[in-house]
This record gives structure tokens, sequence and C-alpha cells, in this order.
């Protein structure tokens, strides 16, 4: 039972719990790996050789538009990366016309949304000319490449094509940033194992672009993909520009060990470590330099900047290409922006740590979010209760499904066992919505050998999150109490396994443990 005194270390440890249900589910969550990662392969998963990206962004769909398109053609990119602000007029026909006219109806085009995309940019959304997200879902269609989530509705999706992992989210805001696309980032990269990996998005921070673009994505969403190894693709500001490495992008820290700004390095750590670009000459216009002056290399601000290119460096229209997987290194990429006229203005290599693609010995153990935890001793009812509130991701969505494969989950601390509470396979469950929505419930009396006394279990997926919200709350007659500090929470369903640790703290006179 839950008997906290003292300094929370005087525990009396009970045999394992078999608890009717809740806990469980709740936990399945951090569940798969993302649609587009082979699952079960072993090791590093390289792209495909010498494959060349392009990468444009706040285009337009006139003359300059096309051109830097023929550029694209005439340089051999296989792929176009667009980093959002398509054609400025919102007419999504038009635009993938163009597109069509110059690298034919089937050319591999992934894209961002950008703000001037927005109001067309959902499926149904009821425009004469087209919606953009049905364009870009019947190309992907087209060419075999699968999103994680046929709903992009949410201006997030992940996809991978010929071994190139790419995340895109969308342009709401830094809450929104902070809140939900830096935690849709973490779950889509945690547990990928290919060496080359893009965060693509359209806005900046105003740290991370050099014309006068003010805080619209938070810090978040750039922190968490650099600790995770992956280029962070931007547009927005109608300049190209591309950082040194950074083992900080909030504060511009340059990597003391790889701080050339011609030679990169991206890799997994706390902290990890990558680089950003504005590449966002695809057509539109051509903004000048107004921050980290001078106009000339060394720049200011921090001298985390590698390359500047504005109107006041005499800027024209251009795409930034990058060639993955050169010279017979999976490891190995080169980086290159050309303009229209022919003229080369960066070069330079990166180079993939050995560590940046997460094998299973270190692989971070998953996705699972606890926005509220408590173990707490009610001295009423004598019964002790254990509350979780939190969520998930299990992709593909369809392959949740808790009645079928029965989940267990146990609270372990420092001092081993706390509980460990399994829902079986089968009754009990009610399904509202097949694959969407599961609820459980049991109350009845308690015994020694099956002490739940009351459980409750909630888990709905969330359309505009693209996460399962959980809720679950359960009665025991004994719980065994953690030590004071971090306590791991293992949920298993069916094959599955996932982790979360964190630590947790005391409050209401040491009655109850939290989560921070």
């Amino acid at each position: 039972m839950i008997s906290i005194h003292g300094d929370l270390q005087h525990i009396h440890r009970v045999p394992r719990l078999i608890a009717g249900g809740i806990l469980t589910a709740l936990l399945a969550t951090a569940l798969g790996p993302a649609r587009g990662h082979a699952q079960g392969a072993s090791g590093p998963i390289p792209t495909a050789p010498n494959l060349k990206v392009a990468f444009i962004g706040d285009s337009g769909d006139g003359e300059n538009f096309r051109q830097v398109l023929r550029l694209i053609k005439s340089e051999g990119a296989v792929m176009v990366m667009h980093q959002g602000d398509f054609d400025y007029v919102q007419d999504p026909n038009g635009f993938f016309a163009t597109i069509d006219s110059i690298l034919g109806p089937d050319f591999p085009y992934f894209a961002s949304v950008g703000n001037h995309d927005n109001d067309r940019w959902n499926e149904g959304c009821s425009n004469l000319n087209g919606c953009y997200t049905a364009f870009l879902k019947n190309r992907m269609a087209r060419i075999g490449a699968v999103p994680d989530d046929p709903n992009l509705n949410d201006e997030m999706y992940a996809v991978t094509y010929r071994g190139l992992k790419m995340v895109f989210v969308g342009q709401e805001g830094t809450s929104t940033g902070d809140g939900i696309y830096a935690p849709y980032l973490q779950d889509q990269l945690a547990t990928d194992d290919h060496i080359w990996r893009i965060c693509s998005w359209h806005k900046n921070q105003n740290a991370m672009q050099v014309g006068d673009k003010d805080d619209a994505m938070g810090w978040r969403v750039y922190e968490t993909c650099k600790d995770l190894g992956a280029i962070i693709a931007t547009a927005h500001e109608h300049s190209y520009h591309r950082t040194k490495t950074l083992t900080s992008i909030q504060n511009q820290i340059v990597d003391a060990s790889c701080s050339s700004p011609d030679n990169l390095c991206v890799g997994s750590g706390s902290p990890g470590r990558s680089f950003v670009f504005v590449s966002g000459l695809g057509g539109e216009s051509i903004r000048s330099q107004q921050r980290c002056l001078p106009a000339t290399f060394p720049y200011g601000c921090n001298g985390e900047w590698a390359k500047i290119y504005t109107s006041d460096q005499g800027a024209t229209f251009g795409a930034l290409f990058i060639t993955f997987n050169i010279d017979g290194d999976p490891r190995k990429a080169q980086g290159y922006f050309k303009n229209i006229n022919g003229e080369i203005i960066d070069t330079f290599v990166i180079r993939a740590d050995a560590f940046s693609s997460l094998t299973a010995a270190r692989r971070p153990s998953a996705a699972l979010l606890l926005s509220q935890a408590k173990l707490h001793r009610d001295r009423h009812s004598h019964q002790d209760w254990v509350a979780l509130r939190g969520s998930f991701v299990a992709a593909p969505t369809y392959s949740m499904n808790p009645p079928r494969d029965g989940v267990t989950l146990s609270l372990t601390d420092a001092d081993r066992h706390i509980v460990e509470i399994k829902v079986p396979a089968g009754d009990g469950w009610t399904t509202t919505r097949p694959g969407r929505e599961w609820f459980f419930k049991r109350k009845k009396g308690g015994t020694q050998g099956d002490p739940i006394v009351y459980a409750k279990l909630g888990i709905t997926f969330n359309a505009k999150t693209r996460r399962f919200d959980m809720s679950m709350k359960a009665n025991e007659r004994e719980l065994s109490p953690p030590v004071l500090g971090p306590i791991t929470a293992l949920l298993r369903i069916g094959n599955r396994e996932f982790r979360n640790t964190q630590a947790w703290r005391s409050t209401g006179k040491r009655k109850k443990l939290v989560t921070p």
C-alpha cells in the first residue's frame, strides 16, 4: 500500500499487482515508429547514392519561378522540397501546372505550407482552382510516397522518399510551434534510423534570418531537430543564408569541433548539432540584409552565419542543391547554391556523425508525454490511487488497438517495482470510433490477488495534434510508493514496448507524488 512517510525512503514492497486496466492503454501511446520508417531495418538507412535535392521557397508563379525550375532540371535534381509561399495568388491548379510543364507531372515535389498558402491549403477548401494539399497528395500517390497520415490539413506530415526522411510542419505561430510541432517532430525522428533527415517549415525565428522577420516558430522546433541530427530547411525571408554548425540554435553557439563555414556536421546528442538555412529566392522578390552586418564575411551577431546572399550582395533568384550519399560514403553530402545566371554562390560539405542514426541501444524510448501523473494515499477511503493524463503517438494511427492486443503498464523507480497494471485483450473495452476512441471502465471489490477497486481509461485520437489523448484513474487497495526521483513508465502493447523516464516530486505534505 502507499505509505509515504518521512523522506519517502521507507517503502514496503508488495507483489506485482494485476489491476484491470487503465494505465496500460495510456502508455500504449508511445507506440510505433512513424510510417515511412523501414520497420525492422537493421542499422542506419542510407539515401539512394548521389540523391540530389533542390530546396526553394517564396517562388511566386512568374517567369522568375520558371527560370528556377529550369535550373533545377538542368542541374539534375531528382526531387524538390519547397519551403512554402507558392504562387501568392492562391491558385493551386495554375501553380502545379507550371511545375508539370517544366519538371513533369510525376516529378517528386514536396512542400511545407507558407503564410500565403494557408487559405487554400486544406483539402476540401472549396476553391475553384483546387487546394494545395490535394495536389501534393495526388503527386505523392503517383510516385509511391506514403505520408504518415493521409490528412494533411493540420499542416504536418512526414514522408520518406529514396531513403531521405522528411518531416514538414506548419506556420501557425510560436505557441503552436512549441506545443504541437516540436512534439510531432520528436515523435517522427526520435526512433528513426535514416542517416539523412530534413525538418522543413516556412517561417523563422528573428535570430535565424537576416531580414526583419519576427519570432514566428518558437525555439523548440529548431532545438528538437538539431538534437536529433536533422537539417533545418526554412524560407519566408526572401534571400539565401546558411549557418555554420550549431550546438545551440537558440543561443547561436557554433560547434567548436566543427566550426568551418564550409564543412558542416550533423548528429544526434545532448546537445546534437546541425545547421539552418533560409532558401527564399524561388522567384517572388529579393530583400536586403538588415541583421548581422557587415554584409561581407565574417558577418556580425555571434559569428553563426557561414553565407549571406541578399540584395546587398547582388543576389538574384536560384536554388540550394544538396546531394546526399556521395563519393561512395552514405554519410557524406555536398551542397551548393546556384543562381539562374549560372553563378555558384555557396558551396559546402556535410558529414553525418556515426551516432546521428539512433540504433536500438541508444534510441530514446519514446513518444509518451505525461501532462499529469499522481500517486496518492487517501487516508479517508484507505485506498491508494494513481491518475495519469497525457498523449502519445501511434503511427500509423490504425495500428492502435488496445482491445485486440492487450496492454501492460508498469511503474518502477531506483528501488525497482512500484506497480504493474494489466489489461487483457477482449472484454471490458468499449470502442466508439474504430481506430480512434476506446474506453475501459471497471468497478468491483478488490482482493489481495486482484486489488483494483475502480479503473477508468479513455483514449481518443486528436485530429488537430495527430496524437492520442489519454486519461486514466485507478484506485488500488495496495500500491508500493516510489522513492522521490526519476520514475520509469514501461508500456507494452502486444509485442511492442515503450518507456518514459522523468523525475517526480512530492506535494501535499508528502502524501502525493506528481510529475513536475
